[in-house]
This record gives C-alpha cells, structure tokens and sequence, in this order.
C-alpha cells in the first residue's frame, strides 16, 4: 500500500496581488503605493537550496523567501505577494503537477532605500 502525503500549509497566509498608486481627488499622484490583493493562500515556508539562489541569481534577483502553496491558475510572476505587511515582488513560480505552486520571492525596497544603497556604493 502508497503512503498518501498530505502538505500542511500552516506556516501562514500570502496575497497576491498587484501594487497601485494612489491619486488625490484631482487625479494627481502621491507618493504612496497601496497593495491590492487579488487571492490569499495558505502558505508553507521551505529551506532554500543552493542552486535556488543561484537560479535567481542569473535572473538579476536576490531571493529572500521561498514558500509552497496550494496550486492556482490565476498565480503570474508579474502580481506582487504581501504577507506580514511585507510585499514581495516574485521572481519566479515554479508548478508541481498542478498540484503546488513554488513561490520564489524578493523584498520589494523603498526607493530610498535603493537610493542610499547605490550612494553607498559608489
């Protein structure tokens, strides 16, 4: 007799979404960005490998979080994904037999944040 394996997806709950700015009552743009989910999921943080890094690596990306999900078809790499008031743009998405779905995440920085990276290195 197969042993069946269940994945428990208990570590927390994702959104994915998209990202839009936010317009005063005149139409003109402030400086804010507000994050507006599109589906949750349960979520299941697993250990990052070697080659994962290195495959977001040749991607031009620096990967933070790796986490296992349920699958669903509405899942694109271009959504942002928010979870614990973090949002996270995605680097890749990679699909197990329409079962699960492989999220591999980068830490969306502040544009001042990048601004006082790149003075720094300079």
């Amino acid at each position: 007799m197969q042993k069946v394996a269940h994945n428990s997806y208990n570590d927390g709950v994702l959104h994915y979404g998209r990202v839009t700015t936010i317009r005063t009552v005149s139409g003109r743009r402030q400086s804010e960005k507000k994050f507006v989910p599109v589906e949750k999921l349960f979520y299941e943080e697993m250990s990052i490998r070697q080659e994962d890094r290195i495959l977001c690596g040749t991607m031009g990306s620096i990967l933070d979080i790796k986490v296992k999900t349920p699958f669903r078809q509405g899942a694109k790499t271009y959504q942002k994904v928010q979870i614990n008031e973090q949002v996270y743009d995605v680097i890749t998405i990679d699909a197990d037999r329409h079962v699960r779905l492989f999220w591999y995440l980068q830490k969306v920085g502040d544009v001042r944040d990048q601004r006082a990276e790149n003075q720094t290195s300079d």
